[in-house]
Parts: structure tokens; C-alpha cells; sequence
């Protein structure tokens, strides 16, 4: 027993010695170039395998590497990638150098794999968590993105705390529902609705029996309750040829979300709070009254020739009338300036500051088998109107395990409560909305209210805009939740194979509570047969997703690696949207419908489900040249046949000459060149193949009918098709980088409601495909780094877009598109040879336009001339960043009401100038003027983000905190600081329609769009 207790120790100190032989370990520090700060998760890599580790969180990393290792290599996302020998030495400390865009980082290629950039096929744009929040903190994630991603036209359509983004990629590829690409975060189909809450404050104050929801709610579109200081990546699939592999859902593009994870390593504290104000960034300013101005505001009535004794009465009555009203205005008039009293009212209500708080702490850290993030914000923003702002509190939590060698698994964990306070503001003919009202409120108009806090009725307009602000509510309460689970099995791990299956599931839950209320006392309900409105609503949605995926990377022969993978797609998609709303509402609190006479609810619950098969391959040939093809098969409950699979094939080429042996010029670092096709889809609006019935009572039985609208049992979904080319280059060791893509993009079959002839037996089919439309663009991407010195560096990104759409086909007639209002102001027509977001209008002009609707006036495109950003980062002494990035939108062109209601309102600030000299004042003038008056330019330049950051000396932060404190950063910022316009509403973005399918804006008194600025404090322990 001895000898053989001797034999196992001899041999096991043989083996250890061997193993000594056989292995060394090196040591070192992995820091940013720019200011010296340690790098957490940086990739460490023995080059040519995969034996590596991840730095620390400051940095740091150890390694064990084979004795006859001679070079490791350093990388992370957004640095250049760097060798080091450590034959002569076993540590090796590293900087790491900024570049404009790294060609070694990992974007999307799959459901379950992903691709190095230089490999890549398509035109995908990756945002860092830098880039997104490392300027300035804008309020939602979509926001924070604009200027940011070539290809994408993103406008803020309202200014009211919160937001009111609509994104749009590549141009238009539906006529219904939203413009808002597909979002996946953290691989869960994350809810994005914009649903409106019925605050389009005509419908839900005058509807008789209650009132629906409108498009001019002025409603949230739900990704602004995700926490963009959690987000580690983005990265945007624009066109079909690389979002085919999301299918039928993807025809507006996906945006994937990552957010941030845990490292190995020291826990990591850091902890950031910022204070702001905003401001409206213009107002539109006011002309005071005078006596002659009143005179033209009333003109005197003009009897017609020849006229009948009655109609003498008639006009003898009004020419009284008229004559009262002038002197009882003038009278006033002298009044208030002898008092004193002239007011400046858009001031008082729009002109305030809202104050902004932000305030974030997180912790992350872990070893080898366990990584952890955990991350809690509060954001608190104050709106410029009194009793309006945003509220964001959320916490999430990040979990990566490692169970043995063969599988991991990711939990992630979010919760967020959000509030909206957003009043009462755009388009309304019953009085209620402030921008409306106030357009009509002259400047000695006494609206404030007595001692008793009563507030006096408005003569001018539907309600007294003071009493709205204090005593209307309008607000909403969003509880959601995200969870996401992930797991992946090493099936098999060869030298040249290895089998993986990825599983992933995961619910994205939105509850959101709203209140809306009118009291009976407010001078707009007052004269209503049922006064006073309280509406509770309550809106749910639940997004479910599950996928399956086999992946098998192997080598055939010496130079080709190929990834082969099969899986599945499970979604599940339900909605419930109910509303229980009061009429004659009876005095005080609570508001809450119970406590009105008449009540009615509605209620309207969805459900969806898509199923998905997959198969997709990659092949590589040492890098020289990179193929790829894909094909989904979709099926969706709502398809005309819910069983029935409709394919979304893709492939793609890549050619990168530097990777060729006779390649050989040492100043260029890529030359690629890229081919992409692909097919995504969009089914057709829900309940689109069913006739819905009328409820009818007769002899007091309540009953159905069938209506004069019909269902399309046969309709399939709507088909992008997108044929992409591009063009990669590098120089000068990256400094010098060019992505440039073009593209063509249809899409097929759009379905649109059709209305019938008359005579047909029914009014309309609810959808039918109307016809198809072409997008064709261009997008360049150049990155320059003029100067990268120890202290002192620059970068800078221009980024360039435009595109062109254009109707191919059309089977039926010509039609509206549904955005606007009238000819008068212009309206979008769907037609052939057109853009369905051109601006058509008054007059009639059937020499210009003998094809067109109604043979109106073709006017501009609402969709810009072209997109550009100017993007600069300068790091100064490795202490000091300035960065500004502004933005150039040519040439957009949008229907303005709000001057139209100021002119009618005698209100404008250039009311009584004659710019023309013709002897009539603008503000006459402009009011019977064609659609020329109201179609107008809202091209701008606009400094979007601009801040200056000072991080502590490394030697003067440890003298004072010694090694607590790993990181002091203070700066300040500003989002929207300076704009350049001609256009002469609140703001050149806004829309009153929302994230409208095409981009086509309509300004009606919409909530001011503001200047925000903060200043900052970051720690990191």
C-alpha cells in the first residue's frame, strides 16, 4: 500500500511538473488611451486561438497560456485591436486606442449567431452606449438616437415631457398603423405601442355616449419607458436584406437592444446624477391690439345688390351687431392699458422652466462561473407647462451563470413605473387644447382668475386656457416588466466542429392606468346636455416569445468555416384596451366615472400568434470572401389562412480585397465590397379578414346586422423586397473608414380600406391591396480621425442619407391617404408616379396635374431632401471631452395650421405688416390664401447634443480618495441648445399625427418641442 501510495504522488508531482513545463501565466492592465482608465471586459486572446479571459473591472487580467505562446491579442468594442509580444516578459500593460469604427466588433447575423463588422454583408449601424448617452441625457432611448443612425429620418413629434418619437428606416413601407421599426431587447419582441388614450380633447369632451381613440392623441409610444442608461449596444437592421430574418414582422426595420452585463472581476460601483432645466426652444410670439386692429379683425357686413327688404333687416341687425362688438372691444381695449393689463398669455403657459432630474447607481462584477449587473434609475422631468411633466423609476438586474463546462444560461430582469402628465394641447374645435385657444385670446383679454380662485369665461374662445392648465387632467401610469431567459448547451466541441442549441424566451408586460377629466364647471362644458367628462383607462399588452436554435460551426477543409443553423420562432402578441368613461359629472372628487349620470364603456381584446421555422448558412473563406443565405417561413393568426407559411428568403455577399495575398498596400485597410437581397413582410392590420356587425334593437330586443364593411378572408400579408450594395474602405490604420450602401426597396401588395362605388351593396372592404411603392436611397458613413496624440485626439463621423419614394403600381383609383385635412392645407395621395408623402393642395390645376386626385396643385415632398449629421468627439490632456453633434434635415415640408388660427385669432406677432405692399395686412391676406400658405419648409440646422466633460487626474483623485474612488467626471450638456429655421411654428419636427406611416407632418398648436441642459457628476468606485 506504501509503494503504491509513493507511485501516485511521484507520478501526479511528474504530471504538475509537466503541466509547469507546458503552461506560463501573464499578468497586466488593459486601459483606455484616451484619458488612462482601466478597461472592464476587454477581450484578452492568445492570437490564432481561443484560450482567453476578460479584463477585470479595472482593467486587470491574469491568463495561463501555453510556454510556446508568443503573442496575445487586446480588443474591445470601439478600440483598435492590438497585438503584444510577451516572449520576453510576463506582464504586458496595454492601451488601447479610440477608432472611429472598429472592424473586429460583434454585430448581428442571426437569431443565434453573430459576425465580426469587417465580415459583415449589410449596411447594419451599431450605436454604443457612448454614443448614445455619453454626450447628454435625452429622455428616451428612441430620442437618443437621432442624428445617430444613417438612414433613419427621426423626429420628435412633440415636445410634451416624455417624448413622441417616430422612426422611420429606409422610407415608407406601409400605409397602415405606425412607421415604428420592429425592437428587440435582449431578444424579447419588446411592446412598442402608440395607443391613445381619447385626449384628442374634441372627441372625448363632445362625444355623445363616449369616445374612442384618435390619432391626435398625443399619445406615448412605449419604448420611452426603457432606461437608455441601461443599454449596453444597439444595433439597426434598416432594410429588408438584413432584417429578413425576423420576417413578417420586420418590414420597418428592427432595432436590437442590448443591455449591459456583469464582468469578471472587482465589483464595480458606479453612480451618476445630473440636474437640468428645459425650456421651450421659441415661442411664437404676439402682436398687441390697437383700435384700427380691432376695426379689421370685425369688418362690416356689405349689403348686396339689389337687395330684398328682409334681407335689408338682416343686414341693418348685423351692421349693429358688428358696430356693438367693436366698441365693447375697444372699450375693453382702453381698459386694460389704462390698468395696465395687457398679458402676454402664450408666455405665462408655455414659458415656464421645467426642471430635470436623472439620477442612476449601479454595481456589476463576478468571477469566472457567476456575472452580475444591477442598475436602479429615477428620472424625474419637469414640464414647461404648470402640472405637466415625466417620471421614469426603474431597476434591473442581470444574471450570468456558468453550470460546468458545457452550459450557460442568462437571466435578465427589468421593472419600470413611468407617469405622463402631458395636458391638453394640438388640434381641437371645442376649446380645450392650448395652443387652439390661445390663438384666439388677445393680449388685453382678462382670463386670470379672483380672490376665490374662480376663473372668468373666455369670450374669445371654448374654455379659459388658465383654468385648463390648473384644473384638466391628463394623465397616465405605465407598471411594466421584462423578463428574459437564456440558455445555451455545448452540445459537441471539437478542433473543427462544434454543436450548440441556444434556447431564449421571454415577456415584455405593459399595464398603463390613464385618467382624463373635465370638470362640469369649466366654461367648455358648462353649455354640453351633459357637462363634465371623466374617463379612466386602462390598457394592457403582453408580447411572449420563444425560439430554439441548433448551430453547428465547422471547417471544410483548411479555409472555409461555415455556421449551419436550424430553429424555431414562437410569438404571441395580446392586447387589452378598455375605457369606462362618465358624462354629467357631478361636482368634486374623486374623478372616476361612477359619479356621472351617464356611462359607457368599451373594451377591445386582441390576440395574435406567428410561427417561424428557420434555416440559415454562413460560409467563410479565410476571410476573403463571405456568404451567407437565409430563409424564414412565417405563418400568423392574422393571415387570411393562419396555417398557411409564407417564405422571407435573404443572401448576401462580401468581398475583402485586403484579405487577398496580392493585395499590398500597406496605407489601406479595407476594401470591401457587398451584395445583400432580402424579403420581410407585415401582416395585415388585426381583424382585417372579418365583416363586423351592428348592434340594432328592434321591438326593444337588442340584435345584429350586417354592416356595409367586409372583411377580406383571403389577404396575406403586405411584402418588402430589398436589393442592397455597398462599399466598405479603411486607410491610414482606420483613421480614414467609408461605408457607403445603396439600395432598393419595394414594397408589394400594401392594403389599405378601399371604398366601393355606390350601388355595390356594401361601402368599403376593410382590406385590400391597393397597390405597391418603391424606396430607393443612398447612405454614407465617413469616419475621420484627424488628430490621435497622446493629449490630444479628434474624431469625426459624418453620416449622409437620402431617399426617394415613389408609387409603382396602383389597381384602384387614385386615393387619400388620410394625413391632413382638407385640400385647403394640403393632403397626401396615394397615386401612381408619386411620393404618398407629397403634398397636394388647393387650387385646382389640371394643366400641371391632368392624372392626379381632384387635379389638385402638386406641391413639396414631406420627406426630407436629404439627412446629414456632423458627429466630433476631442479628448484634451486625456481629462478634457468636448463633444456636438448637429444635425441637417433639407428641405422637409409641413402643414402649419397654428399661424392660420393666430391670423384668424388676430393674435400673430407679424399680423398688421404688409410684406408684399399690396395695402392688405399679412393676416388678413394669409387667410384666403391657396395651400401655398400652409405648406411649408421645415428643413433645419440644429445643434442636437454639445457637452464638455472634465475627468480628475488619476494622480490628484488617489492623493484625496486614494484607491475609493476609481473615477471623478463632471460636465455639462445640452440637447436642441440652437436651431436654424425658416419655419415659423413652435418647431420644425412636430406633428400632430404622431409617428404617422408617412412621415407627412401637420403642426397644430402642438406641444412646444424645448432646450434642455444639464450638469453632471459621475463616480465610479
Amino acid at each position: 500500500m506504501k509503494h503504491f501510495f509513493f507511485m501516485v504522488v511521484l507520478l501526479m508531482t511528474c504530471l504538475l511538473q509537466q503541466a509547469v513545463a507546458q503552461d506560463k501565466s501573464v499578468s497586466g492592465r488593459v486601459t483606455d488611451g484616451s484619458n488612462g482608465q482601466g478597461l472592464p471586459g476587454a477581450t484578452v486572446l492568445v492570437k490564432g486561438t481561443k484560450i482567453g479571459t476578460a479584463t477585470n473591472a479595472e482593467g486587470q487580467f491574469t491568463l495561463s497560456v501555453p510556454a510556446s505562446t508568443t503573442t496575445l491579442q487586446f480588443s474591445s468594442i470601439g478600440f483598435k485591436t492590438t497585438d503584444r509580444d510577451i516572449t520576453s516578459s510576463a506582464t504586458v500593460d496595454v492601451a488601447l486606442a479610440v477608432e472611429v469604427r472598429n472592424l473586429d466588433e460583434v454585430v448581428v447575423s442571426g437569431l443565434a449567431t453573430n459576425v465580426k463588422r469587417s465580415n459583415l454583408a449589410n449596411a447594419i449601424t451599431t450605436v454604443s452606449a457612448k454614443e448614445l448617452i455619453g454626450s447628454t441625457r435625452p429622455v428616451t432611448v428612441d430620442a437618443a438616437l437621432s442624428g445617430k443612425i444613417v438612414g433613419a429620418n427621426i423626429s420628435q413629434t412633440s415636445g410634451a415631457p416624455g417624448g413622441g418619437v417616430s422612426v422611420q428606416l429606409r422610407g415608407i413601407s406601409t400605409l397602415t398603423g405606425s412607421s415604428q421599426p420592429l425592437y428587440i431587447i435582449d431578444g424579447v419582441y419588446a411592446v412598442n405601442d402608440e395607443v391613445g388614450n381619447g385626449a384628442g380633447s374634441a372627441a372625448f369632451s363632445q362625444a355623445s355616449g363616449g369616445a374612442g381613440r384618435t390619432s391626435q392623441d398625443n399619445a406615448v409610444n412605449r419604448i420611452s419607458d426603457i432606461n437608455p442608461n441601461d443599454i449596453e449596444s444597439i444595433e439597426v437592421l434598416k432594410g429588408s436584406s438584413a432584417a429578413a430574418i425576423y420576417g413578417q414582422r420586420a418590414s420597418n426595420g428592427v432595432i436590437i437592444i442590448r443591455t449591459k452585463r456583469g464582468a469578471a472581476g472587482k465589483t464595480r460601483v458606479g453612480f451618476t446624477q445630473d440636474l437640468g432645466f428645459a425650456k421651450a426652444i421659441r415661442l411664437l410670439g404676439k402682436e398687441d391690439f390697437t383700435p384700427e386692429k380691432i376695426d379689421l379683425l370685425r369688418p362690416l357686413p356689405v349689403l348686396q345688390a339689389n337687395p330684398t327688404p328682409a334681407q335689408v333687416i338682416t343686414f341693418n341687425t348685423a351692421l349693429a351687431d358688428t358696430r356693438a362688438a367693436r366698441a365693447d372691444e375697444k372699450q375693453l381695449l382702453a381698459e386694460a392699458i389704462a390698468g395696465g393689463r395687457i398679458y402676454d398669455y402664450e408666455k405665462e403657459i408655455f414659458g415656464n422652466t421645467g426642471f430635470v432630474r436623472n439620477t442612476t447607481l449601479n454595481m456589476s462584477g463576478g468571477n469566472d462561473l457567476t456575472k452580475f449587473y444591477v442598475s436602479g434609475t429615477t428620472t424625474d422631468e419637469g414640464g414647461i407647462v404648470k402640472n405637466t411633466g415625466f417620471a421614469r423609476h426603474s431597476i434591473r438586474a442581470n444574471v450570468d451563470q456558468k453550470l460546468g463546462k458545457r452550459i450557460d444560461i442568462g437571466l435578465t430582469s427589468n421593472y419600470t413605473n413611468s407617469k405622463n402628465r402631458r395636458g391638453f394641447t394640438g388640434n381641437d374645435n371645442a376649446g380645450v387644447g392650448l395652443g387652439y385657444t390661445l390663438a384666439y385670446v388677445p393680449s388685453y383679454a382678462q382670463l386670470r382668475p379672483n380672490a376665490a380662485g374662480v376663473f372668468p369665461d373666455n369670450p374669445y374662445g371654448g374654455d379659459n386656457p388658465l383654468a385648463i392648465v390648473e384644473r384638466s387632467v391628463n394623465e397616465e401610469t405605465t407598471n411594466r416588466t421584462g423578463q428574459a431567459l437564456t440558455g445555451v448547451l455545448r452540445i459537441l466541441d471539437r478542433e473543427k466542429s462544434s454543436l450548440r442549441l441556444n434556447v431564449q424566451g421571454g415577456i415584455d408586460y405593459a399595464n398603463t392606468s390613464a385618467l382624463l377629466a373635465l370638470p362640469a364647471d369649466l366654461q367648455s362644458q358648462r353649455g354640453l346636455p351633459n357637462p363634465g367628462a371623466v374617463r379612466v383607462v386602462n390598457n394592457r399588452s403582453l408580447n411572449t416569445n420563444l425560439q430554439a436554435f441548433l448551430v453547428y460551426d465547422w471547417t471544410l477543409g483548411e479555409n472555409i468555416n461555415m455556421t449551419s443553423q436550424l430553429g424555431t420562432v414562437r410569438l404571441r402578441f395580446d392586447r387589452n384596451f378598455a375605457y369606462s368613461q362618465g358624462q354629467n359629472l357631478a361636482p368634486g372628487t374623486p374623478l372616476n366615472p361612477g359619479r356621472s349620470s351617464l356611462v359607457t364603456q368599451d373594451a377591445t381584446s386582441t390576440t395574435e400568434q406567428d410561427l417561424g421555422q428557420v434555416v440559415q448558412q454562413d460560409i467563410n473563406f479565410r476571410d476573403q470572401i463571405i456568404l451567407g443565405g437565409s430563409v424564414r417561413f412565417d405563418k400568423s393568426s392574422r393571415n387570411g389562412d393562419a396555417n398557411k407559411y409564407y417564405a422571407f428568403p435573404s443572401g448576401r455577399i462580401a468581398v475583402n480585397l485586403t484579405k487577398f495575398s496580392f493585395f499590398e498596400l500597406p496605407s489601406v485597410n479595407l476594401v470591401k465590397f457587398r451584395a445583400a437581397y432580402g424579403e420581410t413582410g407585415a401582416p395585415a392590420f388585426f381583424g382585417a379578414i372579418y365583416s363586423p356587425l351592428n348592434n340594432v334593437s328592434i321591438g326593444g330586443r337588442p340584435g345584429f346586422i350586417p354592416s356595409t364593411l367586409v372583411g377580406n378572408k383571403n389577404i396575406e400579408p403586405e411584402r418588402a423586397t430589398e436589393l442592397e450594395g455597398g462599399l466598405d474602405l479603411g486607410f491610414l490604420d482606420n483613421r480614414i473608414t467609408l461605408e457607403a450602401s445603396v439600395y432598393q426597396k419595394y414594397a408589394k401588395n400594401l392594403v389599405q380600406t378601399f371604398n366601393l362605388a355606390p350601388g355595390t351593396g356594401v361601402t368599403s372592404i376593410r382590406a385590400f391591396p391597393v397597390g405597391d411603392l418603391r424606396n430607393r436611397g443612398l447612405e454614407l458613413s465617413l469616419g475621420v480621425t484627424p488628430v490621435r496624440k497622446d493629449n490630444f485626439s479628434w474624431t469625426s463621423t459624418t453620416l449622409y442619407s437620402l431617399n426617394r419614394t415613389e408609387v409603382t403600381r396602383i389597381v384602384v383609383p387614385s386615393f387619400n391617404t388620410g394625413t391632413g385635412f382638407g385640400s385647403t392645407f394640403g393632403r397626401n395621395i396615394f397615386t401612381l408616379g408619386q411620393s404618398p408623402s407629397r403634398w397636394f393642395g388647393s387650387p385646382i390645376s389640371a394643366v400641371d396635374n391632368p392624372n392626379t386626385f381632384s387635379n389638385l396643385t402638386r406641391y413639396e415632398e414631406a420627406q426630407p431632401r436629404f439627412i446629414m449629421s456632423f458627429i466630433n468627439n476631442f479628448t484634451i490632456a486625456k481629462s478634457v471631452e468636448v463633444n456636438f453633434l448637429v444635425a441637417w434635415r433639407k428641405d422637409s415640408y409641413t402643414s402649419n395650421l397654428s399661424r392660420l388660427l393666430k391670423d384668424e385669432g388676430g393674435t400673430t406677432a407679424d399680423w398688421s405688416k404688409d410684406d408684399d405692399g399690396d395695402g392688405e395686412v399679412n393676416g388678413i391676406q394669409r387667410q384666403g390664401g391657396t395651400a401655398r400658405e400652409f405648406i411649408q419648409n421645415s428643413g433645419f440646422v440644429r445643434l442636437r447634443e454639445a457637452s464638455i466633460y472634465y475627468s480628475l487626474p488619476a494622480s490628484l483623485r488617489t492623493s484625496v480618495f486614494k484607491e475609493y474612488v476609481r473615477n471623478i467626471r463632471v460636465g455639462v450638456s445640452g440637447n436642441n441648445l440652437l436651431t436654424f429655421t425658416k419655419y415659423v411654428g413652435y418647431d420644425p419636427e412636430v406633428s400632430v399625427f404622431g409617428s404617422t406611416t408617412n412621415v407627412a407632418q401637420v403642426d397644430v398648436t402642438s406641444f412646444p418641442n424645448t432646450r434642455r441642459v444639464f450638469f453632471h457628476l459621475n463616480l465610479d468606485f
